[in-house]
């Protein structure tokens, strides 16, 4: 009997709330012909968590080893694993984990390798711990080695910063959603807004996202606060934590607009009170995707966007576009919407509806990584 694809997936750590792509990729693998093993070099996952995916899961709790030790530590219990059969396919996500698997490569080859990347800038010598990526792509990582983009944007941004390798060697894999799931989890409209103490009858403008500088909330308090007196009953919600509250606290502070902008802080599953908002507003810079948007298309908001990055791949609407970092031309889209009535705002939500379900669905995602063991490596 031929025995079963082995396939490897391998990460830092478990998703921290929302989409489970992890989970998700280790589904598309499901069945007689693969057989999956997940690892996670740090971090742990409950029992009812680890029975959604498929196949195996592995925590190694790598976390306070010595970096200089953790390579070999991870490769070997890689190799470990393997003892019995290679892997065959091999999919890593972000830099720590590709490296151990291509010394891995050393001990136990793998047939194809592939090495996901979600950030954007990834590998500019600009960035922290960019030049030692790029070093080790250019000069260790197996040339066999494929990259995967979340978006087309982030495609680009990987062969900006690294001309010398070979743009077949990069494809694009976009991220999806489970809507049934987020739709089955979402608050009803009253029971969100109670939850968040927002008044019934006032217009929500809403985002989600951490407090770090590319996400520019404080582009999006300025624009707010620049329209907010044409706007009486409208109310601006930021839902997220990170090491910029204080400083966004203190804006909101300096503006006096305390009452009319709610600063959340961190919310578990935060895209189940989404259906709160009347709009979902995005004004990230250099987005390498933004998941956040395809839950506001679940939730058919309208939506604002900054048109960085990959986000003119994702909302359907050029309309819905504003010049990233242009806070006038923010706010005015902000009185356009709050203005436009009721049934052309709803418009808008299902069109990004119906976009969401031809372009983003699960069954596709699944189907893309499933072939890659179909597509040369």
């Amino acid at each position: 009997m031929k025995r079963p694809i082995r396939v490897l997936q391998i990460t830092r750590g478990a998703i921290d709330g929302g989409f489970d792509f992890y989970r998700e990729i280790s589904q598309a693998f499901a069945g007689d012909d693969f057989q999956v093993t997940t690892v996670f070099v740090r971090g742990s996952l409950s029992q009812e968590e680890i029975e959604r995916y498929a196949g195996d899961v592995v925590l190694l709790d790598a976390k306070h080893r010595r970096r200089f030790r953790q390579r070999w530590f991870v490769a070997l219990k890689l190799w470990l694993m393997s003892r019995r059969a290679p892997f065959d396919l091999a999919i890593c996500h972000h830099h720590k984990p590709a490296v151990a698997v291509n010394t891995l490569n050393r001990l136990r080859p793998v047939d194809r390798m592939y090495f996901v990347v979600h950030d954007y800038d990834y590998f500019s010598p600009t960035r922290t711990h960019g030049p030692r990526r790029r070093n080790f792509v250019l000069n260790e990582l197996d040339p066999r080695c494929t990259f995967i983009a979340v978006s087309q944007a982030m495609r680009d941004n990987i062969l900006q910063s690294l001309p010398q390798l070979d743009p077949q060697r990069c494809t694009v894999i976009p991220n999806a959603i489970d809507e049934a799931q987020l739709a089955s989890d979402s608050l009803d409209r009253h029971a969100a807004r109670e939850a968040l103490g927002i008044d019934p009858d006032a217009f929500v403008f809403g985002t989600i996202g951490r407090l770090v500088a590319y996400k520019a909330h404080s582009e999006l308090i300025d624009a707010f606060a620049q329209v907010h007196e044409r706007m009486p009953d409208a109310r601006l919600l930021i839902v997220g934590r990170g090491k910029l509250r204080d400083r966004i606290a203190a804006q909101i502070r300096d503006l006096g607009l305390e009452h009319k902008i709610g600063l959340i802080g961190f919310l578990p599953k935060a895209a189940r009170y989404m259906t709160a908002f009347d709009v979902f507003v995005f004004p990230s810079h250099n987005e390498p995707f933004g998941l956040v948007l395809l839950e506001a298309m679940v939730n058919r908001l309208p939506i604002l966007a900054a048109d960085s990055g990959a986000v003119p791949e994702i909302v359907p609407n050029p309309d819905a576009l504003f010049e990233t970092g242009d806070t006038n031309a923010l706010a005015a889209r902000l009185l356009a919407i709050y203005n436009m009535p009721a049934a052309a705002r709803l418009a808008l939500g299902e069109l990004g509806h119906q976009h969401l379900q031809r372009n983003f669905s699960l069954e596709h995602y699944r189907d893309c990584y499933r072939r890659l063991w179909g597509n040369p490596g």
